[in-house]
C-alpha cells in the first residue's frame, strides 16, 4: 500500500493513501470521568464568544468549531503543520481512476464516548446522509454536494459515489465539521438537546457548557492514538481582547487565540514569559453584496463601492500593516491564487462615475451588516464613511452572533461582512460564497449563479495543473462582477504562556491543544 501524501494543492486522485498504525482496539467499557482523567492539569483556552452548537451539520462559528474539533473526527484530517491530508477514523482508502468512487477502511476498536459503541461504517453514512438531507437544513450541504450515494460496505468499511470526478473530496471530508463523524445511537437517542451534549470519538469528552461563561471538555484516556497529556481543556468566554491580553499576562487564561486588534498583538509580543505565534491565513474578509436587489443588482454600483473603499487605509491605520491587502476571496497560501484579475484601487472619483453611469447620481441608500465580534463590529465604520462619500448613504448595522446567523440564513440582507475560513483546497470558500448550492441557508449570500459550470468544471478536473487554471478563471470572473468585494487578507497571530509546550498552529483559525504538554 502506498504511503504517499497529496499536495497541498489537491489529492493526487489515482492513488491510494494508506496508514498502517492504527491504535489496538480496547474493550468496550462505560464513559467515566474519573477514569478518564490524563496526568496533567487544566489548560485554558480564551474564546472571543460563547458557543451555542456543537453539531457538526449546525455548527458555524470559530469558536464552535475550535471546542467540537476537541470532540468529533472525520476519515481524514490535515497535518496541523504541513495541510497535507492524512489518515484520522479511516486507516486506508482507495480512489478509482475517474475520481468517482473513494472507499475507506476504518479503523477498527474506536469508541464513542460515553459508552455509545464502536464506530461503524453505518455511523458514517448516517453523518454524512445527515448534512446532505435537506430537512436538516445544514449550511454545509453544498460542500458535499457532490456525493451521490454513501454506503456501509461492511461494518468497517465505508464507499462514497460521486455524481461525476469529485476531485477535492478528500478535502470536503476534511473541512471542518462537515466531515465530522457523529453517532447515529446518541443522535436518536439524544434528539434535540444534542447539540449540546455531543458525543464523538475525539481526544476529548464534552463535560459541561456554562452559559456565557465556559465549556469543559475531559480527556479521552481511550483515544485511539493516546490519550491526551493534559487533564481538561476549559474555553473561558472573554470577549474583550484587552481583558483577555490581561488574563493571558496574569496567568488566568493559558492561550489566546485569533486574536485581532493590533495593539493587542504588540504588547503581548513584548510581554515576559509570552510566546506570540503568526501563520498566514487560509482566509480574506470580505464584503458580500446581495446581488439580487436594487441597485447591488448592477455591476457598476458593486465595482463603484469596491472603488469608494480606501482599503489600504484600513489596513494601515486600524491594524496597523498586520492584514495585507486583498483582490480575490483567495490568499497567496492556495497554490491556486492569482492576482491576475480585475482590480479595484481606491478611487472616488471613478466610484461617482460608475455611479452617474448606473443612473444613481445622487446615491442611494445602503446597509452593511456585521456581527457584533471584533475586529467585525468595528470595520464597516470606515467603510461607511468611505462609501458616505461618493453619495451611498449607508448605516451600519451590527448584530449578534444569532441574529446575524439567522439573518444570513433568511437570505434577505443586503449585505454582510464575512470571514469565510477555508481549507487549502480552493473549493470549499468559492463554492461557499459562489455556488447556487450554497444560496441560503448556505453561506452565499449575495445569490450570485454566474460560476456554477466553472466550479463544476473544477470539481470534475483531475490534472491539477488544468483545475489551477479553472480556478484563475472563477477568479477572475467574480472579481469582474463583484458580488463580494475583498477587503483584505487575514493573517492569524495566536500567543500562549511558555508554560504550554508543543502548541501548533493551523491555518484554519482554530486551536486544537490534543498533543499540547501543560507544566501549570
Amino acid at each position: 500500500m502506498s504511503n504517499q501524501h497529496p499536495k497541498q494543492s489537491g489529492v493526487t486522485r489515482r492513488q491510494m493513501l494508506g496508514w498502517l498504525g492504527a491504535a489496538p482496539a480496547a474493550a468496550m467499557l462505560p464513559w467515566d470521568p474519573v477514569s478518564a482523567q490524563a496526568s496533567s492539569g487544566t489548560l485554558r483556552v480564551r474564546l472571543g464568544s460563547d458557543v451555542g452548537n456543537l453539531d457538526p451539520a449546525k455548527i458555524f462559528a470559530i469558536e464552535n468549531q475550535t471546542v467540537a474539533g476537541h470532540i468529533y473526527n472525520g476519515l481524514v484530517k490535515y497535518d496541523q503543520k504541513t495541510n497535507k491530508i492524512v489518515p484520522d477514523l479511516a486507516s486506508s482508502w482507495e480512489i478509482t481512476p475517474d475520481g468517482t468512487v473513494f472507499t475507506f477502511k476504518l479503523r477498527d476498536g474506536v469508541k464513542f464516548h460515553k459508552g455509545y459503541g464502536q464506530l461503524t461504517s453505518d455511523d458514517v453514512k448516517f453523518s454524512l446522509d445527515r448534512i446532505l438531507d435537506p430537512a436538516t437544513a445544514s449550511p454545509y450541504r453544498g460542500q458535499l454536494s457532490a456525493i451521490k450515494s454513501v454506503e456501509a460496505v461492511d461494518p468497517l468499511t465505508v464507499r462514497i459515489t460521486t455524481n461525476g470526478p469529485a476531485a477535492g473530496l478528500l478535502h470536503k471530508l476534511c473541512a471542518f465539521n462537515q466531515g465530522w463523524i457523529v453517532s447515529r445511537k446518541a443522535v436518536t437517542e439524544i434528539g434535540d438537546k444534542y447539540a449540546m451534549q455531543p458525543i464523538g470519538t475525539g481526544p476529548f469528552v464534552f463535560d459541561k457548557w456554562t452559559p456565557g461563561s465556559e465549556t469543559r471538555v475531559i480527556a479521552n484516556k481511550e483515544y485511539f492514538e493516546g490519550a491526551p497529556k493534559v487533564n481538561d481543556v476549559i474555553f473561558r468566554v472573554i470577549k474583550d481582547e484587552t481583558a483577555a491580553a490581561i488574563a493571558l499576562e496574569k496567568r488566568e487564561i493559558d492561550i489566546f487565540f485569533a486574536m485581532q486588534q493590533p495593539e493587542i498583538i504588540a504588547r503581548l509580543s513584548k510581554a515576559k514569559g509570552i510566546t506570540m505565534m503568526d501563520r498566514l491565513a487560509n482566509n480574506t474578509i470580505n464584503l458580500v453584496l446581495n446581488t439580487t436587489v436594487k441597485p447591488l443588482d448592477d455591476v457598476r454600483v458593486r465595482r463603484a463601492m469596491a472603488h469608494a473603499m480606501n482599503r489600504k487605509a484600513l489596513i494601515d491605520g486600524f491594524f496597523k500593516g498586520t492584514k495585507g491587502e486583498a483582490n480575490t476571496v483567495l490568499t497567496p497560501a492556495f497554490v491556486e491564487f492569482t492576482d491576475d484579475v480585475m482590480k479595484y484601487p481606491y478611487d472616488p472619483a471613478k466610484a461617482k462615475a460608475l455611479l452617474k453611469e448606473a443612473g444613481l447620481e445622487k446615491g442611494f441608500k445602503f446597509t452593511l451588516t456585521s456581527v457584533g465580534l471584533s475586529p467585525y463590529d468595528k470595520i464597516p465604520v470606515p467603510l461607511a464613511e468611505d462609501l458616505k462619500e461618493v453619495g451611498i448613504d449607508t448605516t451600519v448595522q451590527v448584530l449578534e452572533r444569532a441574529a446575524y446567523g439567522q439573518a444570513r440564513a433568511k437570505g434577505d440582507v443586503q449585505s454582510c461582512i464575512t470571514g469565510l475560513v477555508g481549507p487549502p483546497d480552493p473549493d470549499s470558500p468559492l463554492v461557499s460564497l459562489y455556488s447556487t448550492k450554497s444560496f441560503p441557508p448556505g453561506l452565499n449570500t449575495s445569490r450570485y449563479d454566474k460560476v456554477d459550470d466553472l466550479l463544476a468544471k473544477a470539481s470534475r478536473t483531475l490534472d491539477d495543473k488544468a483545475r489551477i487554471a479553472v480556478y484563475h478563471e472563477i477568479l477572475r470572473k467574480t472579481a469582474e462582477d463583484q458580488p463580494v468585494i475583498p477587503i483584505y487578507q487575514d493573517r492569524l497571530f495566536m500567543a500562549h504562556t511558555d508554560a504550554v509546550q508543543g502548541l501548533v498552529q493551523n491555518s484554519l483559525f482554530t486551536v486544537n491543544t490534543y498533543g499540547v504538554t501543560f507544566k501549570g
